[in-house]
């Protein structure tokens, strides 16, 4: 089973602090990395984490404040230092290719390899190797998508003495129908839904970027096996949540039930709370499952439960 895993780079909002940077995070499945957001200095705990600069990697950025979007540069910058070859795909509302040609052409980027540039839209806007990835408009001050990684559907467990049965010997050809491919025995065709069971889901890793909630964003992360959300200011300050198109933690609790996620990070913390107890504490009252982030902090998402 591959494992897939999301570590925060950075969990404060608009201006970084002590202890936190501005907004990143990437989720890694077997050497393929999606990054969300690129706040400023994102490359640094890039390379401090060794998370490599040269692999299959795909960048999601939410909206156009540069607390999502500074680093994005920088980024791109230490990738060419380090002589990328390989193409990154970037997704992102549509001003953004705009102010990044703008930026390469001014700064001299001078990149070592082909970046591809799709739009954001509602819906499903990429197909990578191991995962779909869907977005949603959020509810913000500026043109501001959420996103959904959907990882493909994995083969059904797998049953040996169906197998067996068939006369097919243990072995390379039992993994070739336990990864959903059809086997040859003695000129006959086994095909992997004869020794395994129905088609199980992916995992779906869900991210909301700066938003307040809304019904749609709870249609769209219905099931999520993990959801990243705005939670920027405590119940005390839900006045200014509401002016400045944010949400609260008991406001991503509240999302996150309707939504039947399997688990929630609070992430996004205004700089004047030095401690995020608070809004944990107060969005367990309503989601026990949920947990703040930090910077670095590596979380593994299971598989769903059969």
């Amino acid at each position: 089973m591959a494992r897939l895993t999301l570590t925060f780079l950075g969990t404060s909002a608009a201006a970084p602090t002590k202890a936190r940077g501005l907004p990143a995070m990437v989720l890694q499945r077997e050497g393929e990395l999606v990054i969300l957001d690129s706040g400023e200095g994102v490359q640094r705990q890039f390379a401090s984490l060794g998370l490599g600069l040269n692999r299959e990697t795909t960048i999601l950025i939410t909206h156009l404040h540069g607390d999502h979007v500074a680093g994005l540069p920088g980024l791109l910058w230490t990738m060419a230092l380090a002589q990328r070859t390989r193409p990154l795909t970037l997704v992102a509302p549509a001003a953004l290719k705009e102010w990044l040609d703008s930026t390469a052409k001014v700064l001299h980027l001078g990149l070592t390899f082909p970046l591809r540039f799709v739009s954001a839209r509602r819906g499903r806007v990429l197909r990578l190797p191991a995962f779909d990835v869907l977005a949603e408009r959020a509810s913000h001050s500026i043109e501001c998508f959420s996103y959904v990684i959907q990882e493909k559907t994995r083969p059904g467990v797998f049953y040996p003495e169906r197998a067996r049965r068939l006369g097919v010997p243990e072995g390379r050809l039992w993994s070739r129908l336990q990864k959903g491919r059809s086997a040859t025995v003695e000129g006959r065709t086994v095909r992997p839904s004869e020794v395994t069971g129905p088609p199980r889901p992916g995992r779906r890793v869900g991210y909301s970027g700066d938003t307040r909630p809304s019904k749609a964003l709870a249609r769209f992360f219905r099931h999520c096996d993990l959801l990243v959300f705005d939670s920027t200011y405590t119940n005390a300050d839900s006045a200014k949540a509401v002016e400045f198109k944010h949400s609260t933690s008991t406001e991503a609790a509240q999302l996150a039930e309707r939504a039947g996620v399997r688990r929630l990070v609070l992430t996004h913390f205004s700089a004047r709370y030095q401690s995020t107890s608070a809004l944990v504490r107060e969005a367990r009252a309503v989601f026990p499952a949920t947990i703040a982030a930090r910077d670095g902090m590596e979380i593994e998402v299971d598989y769903p439960v059969s």
